[in-house]
């Protein structure tokens, strides 16, 4: 038993969200329900598949046990399901959400991604939901994600054909299907920019292992599953049996032009003191080096390997003191999605604690070769992460943080939105990874020897399809399938 979870709880909450899969292969199938007869009787299948926190957690404490004393050989295996719904899901099943607690974040979901484009920046040319994939521009939309993941290729192709053979028979259709994968040697656990992925999760309080020194304070289980306490302190909001033990979820498909990262790399920053390499520029759009070695502990060079405590650092306290960004700058996508102790926009009631994510991501499509010139591919990530309000969590840090040019320190923002006043100072950019921002954006480079602009000719990443969803319970599963209406 854990301090934050009972075992029965544990094995009620979907494994998909606080144990994580953690698997090579994945492949998410996205569904619409013929009719609610239809939805109800696949969902009764699925209840039976659908892999618990429980199990998924101990599943991945006994694989890192086996594999560490058996020199990194992997002799267990398994094949794990998740099951997603949206709003317009839980609607065509004829399941209503007014018992899901109030705010903007019930607002998010309800209104799905596509139309919340003003809140997530997807207002560019190159992000607008009206080119997203065809399922899931607005008018249209997806009712049901399946996530299946796999250590071995064959047991995931079994498990793909067993889910899309019973919503078939169940008359529910199959609308995208893609493949995720671990990227191949020597990018292994890398994404395709070539950086080593998933170096900074939260900590949920009372379910994981305690943070190290400097490594960012746990977060409290509510942040992420329904019907737990919160960061904020407040009492635990109320959820109807329907939602409580489970999650709301962010989907984006995300593109990633490799091509032009590689180039905007060795353009370097133009009359930068001292120079910088490709590696270096390379480094600092990121925050970190390919191997996942901060920038912050590791100022000038990649050490080769991250170390132990990879994500054991701050950026305002002793004796990192980096406020000025000469070490890691400010607009690096890393400060950006999680500013660690940095301030923000209202110091006195807000902390980055409130807006932390997990996150379940997976790379997909081929590996562009280092020297290869674009190749007409899609590739990127499957972004996935774990949240219980969309909007303080996943909708702020891409609005207020990563799409902020003022964010954390900057000239005065007109539009600050709802967490604060703006900020002042030197304006630093948006992200230069993962922003929606216009091609030219500037970002600022504060060296010791003074700022110095770096203009960031392309948007690297492009949003192509996304989608707000919902991981009920288990039991919650069961009961949506005998009848349930909220």
């Amino acid at each position: 038993m854990t301090d934050a979870f009972s075992v029965a709880q544990l094995q009620d909450i979907q494994g998909f969200g606080i144990a994580g899969f953690k698997k090579d292969h994945q492949q998410l199938m996205f569904f619409r329900f013929g009719d609610p007869a239809s939805g109800r009787r696949f969902l009764g299948w699925l209840e039976a598949q659908t892999a618990s926190a429980w199990e998924v957690g101990s599943f991945n404490q006994l694989f890192s046990e086996i594999k560490a004393r058996t020199d990194g050989e992997e002799p267990i295996c398994a094949t794990w399901i998740g099951v997603l719904i949206s709003a317009m899901g839980y609607q065509a099943l004829g399941v209503g959400t007014t018992s899901l607690p109030a705010g903007e974040g019930t607002n998010a979901f309800t209104a799905g991604m596509a139309n919340r484009s003003q809140q997530t920046g997807d207002t560019g040319p190159l992000d607008v939901p009206s080119g997203w994939l065809p399922p899931f521009r607005p008018g249209t939309g997806v009712h049901l994600c399946i996530a299946i993941a796999a250590d071995r290729q064959d047991d995931l192709d079994e498990a793909t054909a067993k889910v899309g053979d019973q919503a078939a028979a169940c008359g529910c259709d199959l609308v995208l299907q893609e493949l995720g994968e671990t990227l191949p040697q020597p990018l292994t656990g890398h994404e395709h920019f070539g950086f080593k992925d998933g170096m900074s999760q939260p900590a949920v309080d009372g379910y994981d292992d305690p943070p190290q020194p400097n490594e960012p304070p746990a977060v409290a289980p509510g942040e992420f599953v329904l019907g737990y306490p919160c960061a904020s302190g407040n009492p635990v909001a109320q959820a109807g049996s329907l939602w409580f033990n489970g999650s709301f979820a962010v989907f984006r498909r995300l593109n990633q032009d490799v091509a032009a990262f590689r180039a905007q790399s060795n353009a370097g920053v133009p009359a930068s003191n001292p120079n910088l390499s490709p590696d270096q520029t390379a480094a600092i759009m990121m925050g970190r080096w390919p191997s996942g070695a901060p920038l912050e502990l590791n100022p000038t060079s990649d050490p080769g390997t991250p170390g132990d405590t990879p994500n054991a650092f701050q950026y305002q306290a002793a004796p990192f003191s980096d406020n000025d960004g000469h070490t890691c700058p400010h607009f690096a996508h890393i400060r950006k999605a999680n500013p660690r102790d940095e301030t923000t926009p209202n110091p006195a009631t807000d902390s980055p604690l409130l807006h932390r994510m997990i996150r379940r991501g997976i790379p997909f499509g081929p590996r562009l070769p280092p020297s290869a010139l674009d190749d007409g591919q899609q590739r990127g990530l499957h972004f996935l992460s774990i949240v219980s309000d969309l909007d303080r969590q996943f909708e702020f840090v891409q609005r207020q943080w990563i799409n902020d040019p003022n964010f954390p320190g900057g000239q005065p923002n007109p539009n600050p939105g709802p967490y604060g006043p703006p900020q002042t100072g030197t304006p630093d950019g948006p992200d230069p990874i993962a922003a929606e921002a216009d091609t030219g954006t500037e970002c600022t480079l504060i060296q010791p020897a003074g700022p110095h602009q770096f203009p960031v000719a392309k948007q690297l990443v492009k949003v192509t399809a996304g989608e707000y969803f919902f991981v009920p319970a288990i039991s919650a599963l069961a009961a949506i399938a005998n009848g349930a209406a909220g």
